[in-house]
């Protein structure tokens, strides 16, 4: 039985159901995506591209924050610095990658969602990304090994894989084959893990 969780920091909803994954039975395997280049792949619009619908999202989010009781502040200058061209709409997800090749993601993941969507630290300038990484008493430079073209190149397979398997947005869960999307889709992941461990508990006996 395996559980895979696919996510890119950008979406709130990634940020809200992170937060509750350490309460499923089963750890997840954690699969970074560009989302935006899924998208573009299956045909589907980021929230965004439809004001009301992006009204709607930010009160939604901000009720499954007050639910699971996390903080909810979007981190407008990061947000700002992406969509100006400062930096590259998939660093973040890039530095996930990085920070497992250099054995820091555990203590990197959580706190880079936290400073997108609950927290805002400087994300934005080089400095900034520095400072945080100091801040959560990290010595590796997850950002210069995200610019390597290897890193690139697996964010590149994740996205290609990811829309082969049907994804067409983040979160997105796997539990095993079965796909379920959505900060709001945890109860059916949770009671398919359950439904798996009986599964495999006849099978056994």
């Amino acid at each position: 039985m395996s559980l895979q969780f696919i996510f890119d920091y950008r979406s709130p909803y990634a940020y809200l159901a992170n937060s509750q994954l350490k309460t499923l039975p089963v750890p997840a395997e954690y699969i970074s995506v560009d989302i935006v280049a899924v998208m573009d792949i299956v045909g589907n619009q980021p929230s965004p591209k439809c004001p009301a619908k992006a009204r709607y999202s930010r009160m939604d989010a901000g009720r499954w924050a007050r639910i699971y009781g996390v903080p909810m502040n979007p981190n407008a200058a990061a947000m700002q610095a992406m969509s100006s061209g400062q930096i590259e709409p998939d660093l973040f997800s890039r530095a996930a990658l990085a920070a497992a090749d250099l054995g820091v993601f555990d203590t990197v993941h959580d706190a880079l969602f936290t400073a997108y969507w609950g927290i805002p630290v400087d994300l934005a300038t080089p400095e900034g990304r520095i400072a945080f990484l100091r801040a959560n008493s990290v010595d590796a430079d997850i950002w210069q090994r995200a610019e390597e073209e290897d890193i690139r190149g697996r964010l590149s397979d994740n996205v290609t894989n990811a829309a082969q398997r049907g994804v067409f947005g983040a979160p997105t869960f796997f539990v095993g084959d079965d796909m379920f999307f959505g900060n709001d889709r945890l109860a059916f992941v949770r009671d398919a893990l359950a439904q798996n461990t009986l599964n495999e508990e006849n099978h056994h006996e």
